[in-house]
């Protein structure tokens, strides 16, 4: 009853509003239709307008994905003709897409309605459409310029007629990429209809565009760096160098192998990797036999100093000057750069690239294996005797070492053999994302270049990825830098814990309270002795003050325990204050490498008492260091406390950088407090961090408000 009576009263609204209708005149009824439907043309139009857009965008993506087909599988690296015609029409063909989305998105009435009502995707897709034409201009110039270079396949020949031709490529490149960058800062990728998968990869893109670097679109700069390392005017000869994580040394790992890499005029020679082991090692006629290194490294305790144990420096540049100056000693040859690279950096590459596989071991190596493989083929009698089997090494009965020494690289050998293999065939796809985390290794050390060439070595430094310490003194510095000389591959056992208290005083000096520990879990084969004996620096600022300090090894002089004719050590707590805990009559320092002065080699060594650092002569410029030997047995774990004072830098509020080790992955415990009087004066506050380290980080205590001065900001 209710809903005929509703129905009733609906009609009859409707015989009124028909009646008052027919009554206005006709030009009235006319605009009232034009009102009324107005907007609802504007929504078809503009839906239209929406399907034109993605449509066309649409379209120059997939001119896009045609092009990374054409450079994919096992032949996509081979620059023949037809693919390169194939690749210069499909990038014209989205060269036209991107810019008719240009010119409709910046010129087209409706859009302009539209900015009204989606102001951020309307900004983010002119934005990307301007990148988009920019991108494949810069894709067409490139395309041409190759199918010029590489008429028959032939090898590219960098000569003075090439790099004209690539100079112009150059000049065209670099203002558009400028363009792209300043485009970048105005995408918002959640304002686009992105899925998850789409929207990473449009903000990795727009990453990398914010961070290209002013100078590296300075022309000359660029286009003298790149012609300089392709030996355009005479060859060049980088060192390369892998280093063993394991094994830990101040520049990240111990550098057993090395290779020369050759570049004349744009090709680059056949590269292999070799030992340095038989060269330095039981060699009556190597050339580094009494050799010591500079004096500001006069700690260095190992005799016969050369090339394997040149990066004494946390420094990069200073090691690899080392390493260049040591190599001309040794092997008589100028080198015009130095490349260290980490494991972490083959297995980066691994993960991208997918396992590799050397078909005559049977082995399939992983990120994950990776490191464990190879130990196990260098160090592990098992494994080197397969490579001296799978090999044909000839093995002398009268010395079966020289057959082991000849065998156990062999396999790390044929590894990077297939690892370099696999880069020259991978897609274009993978190249990218290879060379998008290139920047991230460098400036996290996991790859350190250093070239004698000022511009490479100033465009490297803009983007952090030179490898440098820290040597400012505007701010506060902490630099915790370790070196195992153990003989062994402890070090992946050991983990690091830095704690770190500051206290500010009303002047704005800072007192450290350091306690650095070191947590030696022996979960697998050292390949080595059990006793973990690391030569720990710590560089702070250079006007720096030692309080106190204890935990270092006092040294031979000083015994305490343990060793022949010395009194047994205590159960657990081997010093009495909790430095040195370990489990039930573990404390056993054991045997030795040999270290100059040793009076116990060959013999267990006796705990030595512990004390303040032995060291306090810097080897570094503008640094101030403490020093010494800490010894941890196996399965114990040992503190070291360390205090001293910072003046103040004339800076407020307070800043601290820690700067992090290649290779390591410290956990840190920061804590940043002020007295009450500096509180009160300076408006410092407090900060507390506690987390992992995997990059330098700068720490700056928050200006302290009315009532905060007792409250720690969390970071």
């Amino acid at each position: 009853m209710l809903k005929e009576r509703n129905n009733t009263r609906i009609q009859q609204a409707a015989r009124q509003a028909r009646s008052h209708f027919r009554q206005l005149s006709r030009p009235v009824r006319i605009t009232l239709v034009v009102l009324l439907l107005f907007p609802l043309s504007l929504t078809l139009l503009s839906g239209l307008d929406t399907l034109v857009i993605y449509g066309q965008a649409r379209s120059g993506m997939q001119h896009l994905y045609t092009i990374q087909t054409l450079f994919s599988g096992p032949q996509g690296h081979t620059l023949d003709d037809s693919r390169l015609r194939a690749a210069q029409q499909e990038m014209a063909g989205a060269h036209k897409d991107f810019y008719r989305l240009q010119r409709k998105l910046d010129s087209d009435p409706l859009m302009s309605l539209g900015a009204g009502l989606f102001p951020q995707q309307l900004q983010s897709l002119r934005a990307l459409s301007r990148m988009g034409s920019d991108a494949t201009a810069i894709g067409q110039q490139v395309l041409g310029t190759l199918h010029e270079l590489f008429p028959n396949q032939q090898q590219l020949l960098v000569t003075q007629h090439t790099l004209a031709i690539v100079r112009q490529d150059v000049d065209y490149a670099l203002p558009r990429i400028a363009r792209m960058r300043s485009e970048a800062t105005r995408v918002i990728p959640t304002s686009l209809p992105l899925n998850d998968g789409q929207r990473r990869q449009l903000s990795s893109l727009l990453q990398a565009m914010r961070q290209i670097n002013s100078e590296l679109l300075e022309k000359d700069t660029l286009f003298n760096a790149v012609s300089w390392l392709l030996g355009a005017n005479e060859p060049r000869t980088l060192l390369v160098q892998t280093m063993d994580r394991a094994e830990l040394r101040p520049t990240g790992g111990f550098t057993g192998q090395f290779g020369e890499l050759a570049i004349d005029h744009g090709r680059v020679a056949p590269f292999t990797l070799k030992d340095i082991g038989p060269i330095e090692e039981h060699n009556p006629t190597s050339r580094v036999l009494g050799m010591r290194p500079p004096e500001p490294f006069s700690w260095w305790p190992i005799a016969n100093w050369g090339l394997r144990d040149a990066n004494l420096s946390a420094d990069f540049p200073t090691s690899a000057r080392l390493a260049i100056k040591v190599y001309q000693h040794e092997f008589g040859k100028s080198l015009d750069g130095v490349i260290l690279c980490s494991p972490l950096l083959i297995t980066h590459a691994l993960e991208i690239l997918g396992p590799v596989t050397i078909p005559l071991y049977h082995e399939t190596i992983t990120a994950q294996n990776m490191e464990e493989r190879l130990h196990y083929y260098q160090l592990d009698n098992r494994g080197i005797l397969k490579e001296i089997i799978i090999e044909k090494v000839r093995q002398t009965p009268a010395d079966p070492l020289i057959a082991s020494n000849q065998a156990r690289k062999l396999f790390t050998r044929r590894l990077s053999n297939a690892l370099l293999d696999r880069v020259r065939h991978a897609s274009p796809a993978e190249l990218l994302h290879l060379a998008g985390g290139l920047l991230h290794d460098l400036q996290t050390r996991n790859l350190q270049i250093y070239v004698n060439n000022p511009q490479l070595q100033r465009l490297l430094a803009s983007y952090g990825a030179g490898g440098e310490m820290d040597r400012s003194t505007g701010h506060d510095g902490l630099f915790v830098v370790q070196a195992n000389l153990s003989t062994n591959k402890a070090s992946q056992y050991v983990h690091t814990h830095i704690q770190d208290t500051v206290t500010l005083d009303n002047r704005g000096g800072a007192t450290h309270l350091l306690k650095l520990r070191l947590i030696y879990t022996q979960t697998g084969p050292v390949y080595g002795f059990d006793t973990y004996r690391d030569y720990v620096r710590i560089y702070v600022p250079p006007a720096s003050t030692l309080l106190w300090g204890n935990g270092f090894d006092a040294g031979y002089a000083h015994p305490l325990c343990g060793g022949m004719g010395y009194p047994r050590c205590p159960h657990t707590n081997i010093y009495g204050n909790g430095a040195l805990m370990c489990p039930p009559d573990m404390a056993q320092s054991g045997y030795a490498t040999w270290i100059l002065g040793d009076p116990y080699y060959g013999e267990p060594h006796p705990m030595d008492r512990i004390g303040p650092p032995t060291n306090t002569q810097s080897d570094e410029p503008g640094r101030a260091m403490f020093a010494g030997w800490v010894i941890v047995p196996k399965n114990c774990s040992m503190t070291v406390t360390l205090s001293w004072y910072v003046p103040p830098t004339g800076n407020y509020p307070y800043s601290l950088l820690i700067q992090r080790q290649a290779s390591t992955q410290p956990e840190i415990d920061l804590t940043i407090h002020s007295t009450s009087e500096a509180c009160q004066r300076l408006r410092s506050g407090s900060l507390h961090f506690q987390g992992i380290m995997d990059d330098d980080r700068r720490f700056t205590s928050s200006p302290a408000t009315h009532g905060s001065c007792n409250m720690a900001t969390r970071v």
